[in-house]
């Protein structure tokens, strides 16, 4: 863990993009912090909020089982994107006007806790 701790979030606006390539900066965040925290020379994870508007995408989580290939035929068919990833949650639809936001954090430098982290977001 650092020797100084460094609380301060950079808030990035992306403006309105395809999921995919919003996916593609969250990683890019994300592999900053993990190669950081595998010891990479002269890695720096910086605490991030991603702001982003999608175009009209659906996605998908971890518990898919009650979606059939129908299922995604037809919302393909409204013109939205249809994307399955590695996040919980059943189905979600994000679009034009909607801000959606993700936070790229090591919790290490607040206080690592997923339930001090949930509970912060809640309030």
């Amino acid at each position: 863990m650092c020797a100084v701790l460094n609380r301060a979030v950079s808030v990035i606006t992306l403006g309105r993009m395809g999921f995919m390539a919003a996916y593609d900066v969250q990683m890019r965040y994300a592999r900053q912090h993990l190669d950081e925290l595998s010891g990479k020379p002269y890695a720096h994870g910086e605490n991030t909020l991603l702001l982003v508007e999608h175009m009209p995408v659906y996605t998908i989580g971890i518990r898919n089982k009650t979606y059939t290939k129908d299922d995604e035929v037809r919302l393909k068919e409204t013109g939205a994107e249809f994307y399955k990833t590695d996040r919980g949650g059943l189905i979600t639809f994000h679009g034009p006007g909607q801000l959606v936001a993700y936070p790229i954090l090591n919790l290490q430098h607040f206080k690592p806790s997923m339930r001090w982290y949930v509970s912060q977001l809640e309030q």
